[in-house]
C-alpha cells in the first residue's frame, strides 16, 4: 500500500513542483489566453519566485511553499473525494481530523520532492471547458536536461471557490486523474482495516513524519 501512495502522489508532485520550479517564458504567457490558463501559468511564477528566493532560510522557504500549495490546491475537497463512500459513516472529527492528515501528507510530499525536480519546466498549451465553473488545462512538462525526452502531457482540473476563486481540484497525468488513483488506494487500505478512517489518518501522519525526515536542507542534511 505503501508503494501505491507513493507512486501515485509521486507523479502528481513531479507536476505540480513543475508549477512552482518552471522557468517562465513570454511564448507561455502568451499562452495563457483565458482565465483558466493565466491561473495556472501565473503560479508557476509565483512558485518560481518562492523556491528560488536565496533569501530565504529552509524553515521561511518551506512555510511559503506550503502556504501556496495550499492555496493551490483544494485538499479539503481532494481528501473528501479520496475517501469515497467511507467519507458518509464517519464521523465529523474523524473526517476533519482525515483532511487535516492528509493536506499535511501532500505538502510533506511536495517538500520531499524540491530538490528532485528543480529545473524542469512547464508551458500551457490549452484548455477545454467542461462547465463555466471547470476547466482542464493542458501543458507540457519538459526537462530541459533530456534533449531527447518527450513531453509529459498533463491537465489541471481547475474549479471555483464558493467566493469564485480558481482552484485545481485534480491533475491528470498522461490520461490519469490521480485523484482517481488516490481513491482507489485509500479504498483499498479502508477495506483491509474495517473502513476505519481515523486508521487512514494515523497511517497519513506516519508517512508525513518519514517524509519530513528525509527532506534535505539547503546545507545537504537531513531534517
Amino acid at each position: 500500500m505503501r508503494a501505491m501512495w507513493r507512486l501515485s502522489y509521486g507523479v502528481f508532485c513531479a507536476v505540480v513542483l513543475a508549477l512552482g520550479f518552471a522557468a517562465s517564458s513570454p511564448s507561455a504567457q502568451a499562452a495563457a489566453a483565458n482565465p483558466a490558463e493565466a491561473y495556472v501559468q501565473q503560479n508557476i511564477d509565483r512558485g518560481y519566485t518562492i523556491l528560488n528566493n536565496a533569501s530565504l532560510g529552509d524553515t521561511q522557504r518551506r512555510t511559503q511553499f506550503r502556504d501556496f500549495m495550499l492555496s493551490l490546491t483544494d485538499t479539503k475537497r481532494i481528501g473528501m473525494f479520496t475517501l469515497g463512500q467511507y467519507a458518509n459513516s464517519a464521523s465529523k472529527n474523524d473526517v476533519d481530523a482525515f483532511t487535516n492528515a492528509f493536506a499535511d501528507y501532500a505538502v510533506a510530499v511536495y517538500e520531499s520532492r524540491l530538490s528532485k525536480y528543480k529545473g524542469q519546466t512547464l508551458k500551457v498549451t490549452g484548455s477545454t471547458s467542461r462547465a463555466t465553473d471547470d476547466t482542464v488545462v493542458n501543458a507540457d512538462v519538459v526537462d530541459p536536461n533530456a534533449a531527447n525526452a518527450q513531453p509529459i502531457k498533463v491537465g489541471f482540473r481547475v474549479r471555483k471557490t464558493s467566493d469564485g476563486r480558481p482552484i485545481v481540484t485534480d491533475i491528470n497525468v498522461e490520461g490519469v486523474w490521480l485523484a482517481l488513483s488516490q481513491r482507489s488506494d485509500f479504498t483499498a487500505f479502508l477495506q483491509m482495516n474495517g473502513g476505519s478512517v481515523a486508521a487512514l489518518t494515523d497511517h497519513l501522519k506516519m508517512q508525513t513524519v518519514q517524509l519530513r525526515a528525509d527532506v534535505p536542507t539547503a546545507g545537504g542534511r537531513k531534517s
